[in-house]
């Protein structure tokens, strides 16, 4: 009697038990590449977004995000990778997006924006049409990181017109690469992935870009100067692969897009505070800071970009709705 009554207490225990468990749903992990480390603007917020998605899928939606050496590709076979599946996601650089559609070099153009509100303005008006360029490549665009705006990191000070000419520049795109090309420098367009070792050789004397976070590292132990020229404001793009976004169902769509809304607008609302905070880091590694750069710099570059521009805009005919995006 004991035996008979204690198994069906025991499976009616079960029974209860398997009635009251919640529903164990299968995780869905995607992976997101970025060749910027942790500590830098991009990859924050893609840090971000990946707390952003947990959140609001209770953990059923996992973004696993491989920055700087945690990620396998580099360049331009990042867009490769994202396109042809190779990886879900990808935070991909403008210049480097540029590559396979010039577009995406629009934010990035010399001198285009003034200050973070008109290079959201630009970015806004385009939107529409960088969506529909991202479709083309097989993906969709998630959402947007905008950077502090370039300037010159380089071994001796930038003072005069004559000193650009004196340049080993990394630039980032070849709009930027042409610019310095036409002011007698000698210019050469790298990923942020190549530059360690081009610095380590000796084989370029200057970086043209923010230096934002922790990407300032590789750069202050070799170019003890930087020179606030307020070159560009480029943009990152996060992007997913169409087939990838098309299996997930609505709900998990859903959360992708509320993160990414979240993400973009704390980005936006957050890059100016930056400035001063990188400003301050690179100081603190005994820097030279020149926030006001000479009259006869500034003059040649705004020339030299001018130029630049124009031969971009005869080379990439925008429609009218895209012409007046930089109006």
């Amino acid at each position: 009697m004991y035996r008979k009554h204690s198994g069906y207490f025991l499976a009616a225990s079960l029974t209860a038990a398997i009635a009251v468990a919640p529903v164990a749903y299968a995780q869905t992990t995607l992976k997101l590449i970025n060749e910027y480390p942790a500590t830098s603007i991009t990859a924050t917020a893609d840090l971000n977004f990946a707390e952003q998605v947990n959140k609001l899928s209770q953990g059923s939606l996992e973004i696993k995000t491989l920055q700087e050496k945690d990620n396998p590709f580099k360049g331009v076979d990042q867009v490769d990778a994202v396109s042809k599946g190779d990886v879900q996601m990808g935070t991909i650089f403008g210049g480097i997006l540029g590559a396979k559609d010039s577009l995406f070099l629009l934010s990035s153009l010399p001198f285009a924006s003034k200050d973070f509100k008109q290079a959201r303005a630009i970015y806004t008006c385009a939107k529409p049409a960088l969506e529909a360029r991202a479709q083309a490549l097989n993906t969709r665009l998630l959402y947007v990181t905008p950077w502090p705006p370039s300037g010159i990191w380089s071994v001796k000070p930038v003072a005069n017109a004559e000193d650009l000419k004196n340049l080993k520049i990394r630039t980032y795109d070849q709009t930027s690469k042409a610019v310095f090309q036409n002011l007698g420098a000698e210019s050469v367009n790298l990923p942020y992935s190549a530059l360690a070792e081009k610095l380590a050789a000796g084989e370029v004397n200057a970086v043209l870009t923010s230096g934002d976070g922790g990407a300032g590292r590789k750069l202050w132990d070799h170019l003890p100067n930087f020179t606030a020229v307020n070159y560009s404001i480029p943009l990152s793009y996060t992007i997913i692969n169409n087939d990838t976004w098309n299996k997930l169902s609505p709900e998990q769509q859903s959360t992708l897009t509320k993160a990414a809304e979240q993400v973009s607008e704390a980005s936006w609302s957050g890059v100016e505070k930056r400035i001063d905070a990188n400003y301050a880091r690179m100081q603190e590694n005994k820097m030279t800071l020149n926030k006001t750069p000479s009259a006869a710099v500034m003059e040649a570059l705004s020339k030299a970009g001018a130029a630049e521009t124009a031969s971009w805009m005869k080379a990439n005919p925008l429609d009218e709705r895209e012409k007046a995006c930089l109006n």
